[in-house]
């Protein structure tokens, strides 16, 4: 269905007697990374001991025009090779800007989630060579719904407000389970405030979400015979509410550059836990790129007040159920931190060259600790 709808509003650009004039633009990406982590037993960031170029490398084309009185038609195609290449539809909106700095977007379109949420597929426009994932890591990225940014001053700042609302459908990844969920009723909120070298940005994003995971059915089928439904609704996702509140500061002072965001994900009732997240990275200019310096910390503390008042020691079928739960809820406590040292070294043609090397430690499960060398060619056209 994407690609029947992309194919449609290229083929309406190109082939409509009324545009037959009408210019298109044409623009892309790509990062080409490549990355291996430092010992035989370590897993990272989808890396292992054996070289690979393909997790975090992606290429994208993005077709504009403008249709006049204001209008235009936006597309973006991506292929990343983390997906084994397939072609997916970023972006697909129409556009309406009008002459006090109001814009409006029909269609899919990026969630104003982050500060790099514009571009966060756009390696070349900042210095890692993906932004922290702990900050960002929330399931979905694009909403297809409607988007009203409007572009002002306050003051001696200048304001943009960027407000969505809409929907998100498909296969995710939910806390490590594979799943189909439903991002409803959702809408978001973004303000940045930028004066000279200083910017700050606050969001907030609010959603009802249904998590469909098979993987989940033997256990709430389990405590359904077990007689204690209240558990297996509890484990069931379905039309519950959920927000996301977040803040971001750049400082971009002569040869100096410090950003940093924080996170915090509450998932509700859900037994999914709340997620406090955050980084501070300093980086300094050189000639011709930027050495830079990232921390973070991400913290998860589940919530086992699910299983108050079930017995235990009565019923081995009973312990099984309590011992298997608990274990989903545990796999969920999260208390890691990282340390990112990398190098982007910018030539005189629109490509830069990065280089990282990442400390991953673990409070929790050692055994996921891990060192990760990373590399990566980011161009834009």
């Amino acid at each position: 269905m994407k690609k029947i709808f992309l194919s449609f509003v290229l083929s309406a650009i190109c082939f409509s007697p009324q545009l037959i004039a009408t210019e298109i633009n044409f623009s892309g990406f790509a990062t080409i990374a490549g990355g291996l982590t430092t010992d035989d037993n370590e897993t990272l960031q989808g890396y292992d001991s054996d070289l690979s170029v393909s997790n975090n490398s992606l290429i994208a084309l993005q077709a504009s025009t403008d249709l006049g009185e204001g209008w235009g038609i936006t597309t973006q195609l991506i292929s990343k090779g983390s997906e084994d290449w397939n072609l997916a539809t970023e972006w697909a909106f129409v556009s309406y800007d009008t002459s006090n700095d109001w814009r409006f977007l029909f269609g899919r379109q990026r969630a104003p989630f982050y500060v790099y949420s514009d571009y966060l597929d756009v390696s070349y426009a900042y210095h890692w060579i993906n932004p922290p994932g702990g900050v960002y890591s929330l399931p979905f990225d694009t909403v297809d719904g409607i988007g009203v940014i409007k572009n002002s001053t306050l003051g001696s700042f200048d304001s943009t407000i960027h407000f969505t609302t809409g929907r998100n459908q498909g296969d995710f990844e939910v806390q490590g389970l594979p799943s189909e969920a439903d991002f409803g009723d959702f809408y978001s909120f973004a303000w940045t405030l930028n004066k000279d070298w200083f910017t700050v940005r606050l969001s907030y994003a609010s959603s009802t979400f249904s998590v469909f995971a098979d993987a989940l059915t033997p256990l709430t089928d389990g405590w359904r015979a077990a007689n204690f439904p209240q558990v297996a609704d509890s484990l069931e996702v379905v039309d519950d509410s959920g927000d996301f509140k977040g803040i971001g500061i750049i400082i971009d002072y002569n040869n100096f550059l410090f950003v940093t965001e924080f996170t915090q994900v509450d998932p509700g009732d859900s037994f999914f836990p709340p997620n406090d997240s955050y980084y501070l990275s300093f980086g300094y200019r050189t000639n011709n790129g930027m050495f830079h310096l990232t921390t973070g910390v991400d913290d998860n503390e589940p919530n086992f007040a699910m299983l108050n008042g079930i017995p235990s020691g009565v019923d081995p079928g009973l312990d099984f159920l309590i011992a298997s739960t608990q274990g989903l809820l545990q796999s969920n406590l999260e208390d890691t931190s990282f340390y990112t040292l990398g190098y982007k070294w910018d030539l005189d043609a629109p490509i830069s060259l990065k280089f990282e090397y990442t400390t991953f430690e673990d409070d929790v499960f050692s055994t996921n600790e891990a060192s990760l060398l990373q590399f990566a060619i980011v161009t834009v056209f």
